[in-house]
């Protein structure tokens, strides 16, 4: 967790908010449905490509408290604990000033057919800051596809625009990097970058 904080932390080439959207994400490593055990988070990795053709900015949504299980069935188990109890987890801040951008992009893992629990908390917390954005969607997944994340993200903002969604399979990000960059690239020009 300290790293990806001091990865935040780096200045980039360009004040935020500077031109390029934002790019806001939550992602897993640690051992996942069909590739094993990773070092960097599938939604992770689409996020960067995003960041990339876009030349948006990263912010990456950390639990305050990373008491998240490391194995598959144990995370899946808590996830599905978490959505039962319509959970809020929450995460560490500061989050970025979002008035600097029109365009959101936001993306996680499909947890049980949802968002992870994680970003309703953001969404809620950050309600007015999302207000008249133009928020788009994208996932990772392994059979879920979009899960419902575009019409859920208008449902949870309702004072935003939502546009097209892509849904990448984490196997893919993990392990087709080439094909699947080239599916962000197709993906953000037919949004207009």
């Amino acid at each position: 967790m300290k790293e990806a904080e001091e990865a935040r932390e780096e200045p980039s080439a360009e004040e935020p908010g500077t031109g390029g959207p934002l790019i806001i994400y939550f992602s897993r490593t640690g051992e996942q449905y069909t590739v094993g055990v990773i070092d960097k988070g599938n939604t992770a990795i689409v996020a960067e490509m995003i960041a990339e053709e876009t030349g948006g900015d990263l912010f990456e949504i950390l639990p305050r408290d990373d008491d998240y299980p490391m194995t598959y069935e144990e995370l899946t188990d808590v996830a599905r604990e978490e959505q039962a109890l319509n959970a809020r987890p929450s995460y560490a801040g500061p989050v970025p000033d979002l008035s600097a951008y029109d365009t959101i992009f936001i993306g996680a893992p499909v947890w049980w057919g949802d968002w992870p629990m994680i970003m309703y908390t953001f969404f809620e917390e950050n309600a007015s800051g999302l207000a008249g954005k133009t928020l788009i969607p994208f996932s990772t997944h392994e059979g879920s596809g979009l899960a419902g994340f575009d019409r859920k993200l208008a449902a949870a903002c309702p004072d935003s625009a939502v546009g097209e969604g892509l849904a990448i399979p984490g196997h893919e990000a993990q392990d087709q990097q080439e094909t699947v960059r080239g599916q962000v690239s197709d993906w953000v020009r037919s949004l207009g970058y």
